[in-house]
């Protein structure tokens, strides 16, 4: 009976792990005021994109699309609100009368647009990496140590 149970786990065993298949590498690269897409190394568009994420993880795609938005979201601000500080500091290196609510709301907005460009990017770059890493989570290892032999499965 030792010597059928030892065979299953070291030649049969190991043939019930089937390897997946390979999922396409999916990255993006941030543009001037929007992001590319790429599946594998061509470049697609975001709908492409998008349906690739959706086909593996639709909880991974609703994560990357809000960490685009949020990013998005504060581009806009950001950009608003260094607009509104460029213009009060040319102002008053020109010699007029700065306005200090522009100056102070201005920094403000490019201050928290650029955290929430940042924790934007931060959130698509953590859905692609779950997704990247998602088959490499489970395992079937066989080993032995002092006591005997040994099965685990990781998932």
């Amino acid at each position: 009976m030792k010597t059928f149970f030892l065979s299953f786990l070291l030649w049969i065993a190991p043939l019930a792990v089937i390897a997946q298949e390979q999922a396409e590498d999916l990255t993006f690269k941030s543009g001037t005021w929007n992001y590319n897409y790429y599946v594998g190394d061509q470049q697609v568009s975001y709908d492409a994109f998008k349906k690739k994420l959706m086909e593996n993880n639709e909880r991974l795609a609703i994560m990357f699309n809000s960490g685009k938005n949020l990013s998005l979201t504060g581009i806009v601000m950001g950009s608003a609100g260094g607009f509104c500080l460029g213009y009060d500091i040319g102002t008053r290196f020109a010699g007029g009368k700065g306005n200090t609510l522009l100056l102070a709301g201005g920094g403000v907005a490019m201050g928290i647009g650029i955290l929430m460009c940042y924790v934007g990017e931060g959130k698509m770059k953590k859905a692609l990496t779950l997704y990247k890493n998602r088959d490499n989570n489970t395992s079937l290892t066989i080993g032995t140590n002092y006591s005997g032999f040994g099965i685990s499965l990781n998932f």
